[in-house]
């Protein structure tokens, strides 16, 4: 089961990665026909710019449900359980913060805050689930 989660983590890590990119993607998409048609874009536009972001997120934040229950199943143990645990918090968050961003758009900010913030928990998590010891503390002594 360890092999399967280790495995789930890096497919989780890509995906985040893709989802960024499809946020790229739909920021340029809306950019250029704003451009190339004036100040206006349809709304059809924008949701051909927005629409792969949008549902892919909600895969996203499936993947990372599942990566918390493959750590259960797989019994990291309570010191590592806790990155999987945040991970599915903060996905949850993330959808919170896309719908908060569409009604406010001043709290939009959150969205992409927590985005960096999963990503870099995903990282960590990956690294761990394949076995990188942790970086030496600046106090430690060199091997």
């Amino acid at each position: 089961m360890r092999s399967i989660y280790k495995w789930w983590s890096a497919l989780v890590v890509v995906a985040i990665l893709v989802q960024v990119g499809a946020a790229g993607y739909g920021a340029f998409y809306v950019a250029k026909h704003a451009d190339d048609e004036g100040e206006f874009v349809t709304h059809k536009q924008f949701e051909h710019g927005w629409d792969f972001h949008a549902g892919f997120g909600y895969i996203v934040v499936l993947g990372l449900l599942i990566l918390l229950v493959l750590a259960l199943i797989a019994r990291l143990g309570r010191p590592r359980i806790w990155l999987p645990l945040g991970l599915a918090v903060a996905g949850i968050l993330q959808v919170i913060f896309a719908w908060l961003g569409d009604g406010v758009p001043g709290l939009g900010f959150l969205h992409p805050i927590n985005a960096f913030a999963i990503l870099a928990m995903a990282g960590v998590n990956a690294r761990l689930a394949w076995g990188a010891p942790p970086p030496a503390s600046a106090s430690a002594p060199a091997a």
